[in-house]
């Protein structure tokens, strides 16, 4: 059984003390592809550099990363120069590279992290930015990793984030990272072939009942999986640090939900990464 872990950040400082015993767990459970996401110019030239000088070392394992500029960066880039730095990682190994992302719209803002800035200065930031990153995209011809996230704090209903990231990506190929979109989005994705929703183990949460049902509705050649890792334990782990290893236990409940094999699971999600991905 070979699972895919679509999004890591295994070069946070979390996994510099044992980083080859959370790879030995990850192969040990079947997850042996694992993608590096990178979130900014910075950590997606060490993501890269980890694929190349570490993991692609290790026997079992095979690992790619990704080139981007996570949403709360918006309001620090140097828009065209970073575009430009993120395109030269790409050029260095093309081969490994291969996606753009993480990046995209989060609306769920901190204000103490922007305090001179409006709400909808700080939306048009994210939404220059993303563009972009669509952009450059599609003259590199890569799929897109997109983040996506709306404050729900006032209204539970809302999709503002969702509706406008879908409409800017249009009919480019994506990976729609740790899936929270409600109903209405879920039904607006079932025609779309472009897309693929990533569920990470927040589908485990008791709260999150709506993820699970998007789950029974979205045909499997639609889903990935990934860990987000070291965020976002599953609840059997909830208040740990996260690890490509806990994909077994996302693909188990998918199993359990669409009442069928665990092995198809894996089968059926990996393959749908390789063909998106365009992976070897």
């Amino acid at each position: 059984m070979n699972l895919i872990d679509t999004h890591a950040h295994l070069y946070w400082d979390l996994f510099e003390s044992d980083l080859n015993a959370v790879i030995q767990r990850s192969i040990d459970a079947g997850v042996t592809t694992i993608i590096n996401v990178g979130v900014d110019v910075k950590l997606s030239k060490k993501a890269l550099q980890q694929v190349q000088d570490k993991l692609a070392n290790i026997s079992g394992l095979t690992a790619y990363s990704t080139i981007g500029i996570h949403p709360h960066e918006s309001v620090k880039y140097s828009l065209q120069k970073d575009i430009d730095n993120l395109e030269q990682i790409y050029k260095s190994n093309r081969t490994k590279v291969v996606a753009v992302g993480e990046c995209g719209l989060d609306y769920l803002f901190d204000p103490k992290f922007t305090p001179t800035l409006s709400i909808t200065q700080i939306k048009n930031l994210q939404k220059k930015l993303f563009q972009a990153q669509i952009n450059l995209a599609k003259k590199i011809n890569l799929p897109l990793l997109v983040h996506c996230r709306d404050d729900r704090s006032q209204d539970p209903q809302n999709c503002e984030a969702w509706n406008e990231v879908l409409q800017l990506i249009g009919n480019h190929p994506a990976i729609l990272h740790c899936y929270s979109g409600l109903p209405h989005t879920t039904n607006y994705l079932l025609p779309t072939t472009n897309f693929l929703v990533s569920f990470a183990a927040n589908i485990t949460y008791p709260k999150n009942e709506y993820l699970r049902e998007a789950v029974k509705a979205l045909p499997l050649e639609r889903i990935c999986l990934e860990t987000d890792c070291p965020f976002l334990a599953p609840q059997s782990k909830r208040g740990q640090r996260n690890e490509p290893a806990n994909v077994l236990e996302i693909a188990q409940l998918i199993a359990e939900l669409k009442h069928v094999t665990l092995e198809k699971v894996a089968n059926q999600t990996t393959e749908n990464v390789k063909t998106l991905l365009k992976l070897t």
